[in-house]
């Protein structure tokens, strides 16, 4: 009897800290997002709508959640990464400069775990998800349809 309530406590501390640790991610991608928009906003305030809009959208029309892993870029930190990969644009080619682009991750739940979409997941699974159908509604060119160039997390408006 001992050792079935020990296994319960167990089972359910596990769950309660899984559930905690879900919570928290939750919580700081929200958090994340509000803030990146929020330097859009402060730059361009249509591109801040229409990046918004274009969130709410992969939220409530997948099952997909959307994490901002890059907005607003300082002319430095564009100047940073394109030593850093010569395939990223200059400076004065970067829509993130100009608070016109967006870079995402995709996430979902599946049971017990997140399932990501991310850089290195191919245009397939990227067009799958529905989100290139529903970038092309606001007239966003993404990143995926580069021909010298992988980058499928990568939106911006023209």
């Amino acid at each position: 009897m001992k050792r079935i309530k020990l296994i319960s406590l167990l089972f359910a501390a596990t769950l309660f800290v899984w559930l905690f640790v879900g919570l928290v991610i939750w919580i700081h991608v929200k958090v994340i997002n509000w803030q990146r928009l929020n330097e859009i906003e402060e730059v361009n305030a249509a591109s801040y709508r229409t990046f918004s809009k274009f969130i709410d959208d992969i939220e409530s029309e997948t099952d997909w959640s959307v994490e901002i892993i890059s907005g607003l870029r300082s002319r430095e930190k564009q100047k940073e990464l394109l030593r850093e990969n010569g395939k990223n644009a200059a400076v004065d080619k970067s829509r993130h400069v100009l608070g016109r682009a967006i870079d995402i991750n995709l996430y979902k739940r599946n049971w017990l775990w997140r399932i990501w979409l991310k850089k290195y997941n191919s245009k397939k699974d990227w067009k799958n998800s529905g989100v290139v159908r529903i970038s092309e509604k606001y007239g966003l060119l993404w990143g995926g349809s580069y021909h010298s160039y992988h980058d499928p997390v990568h939106f911006e408006i023209n």
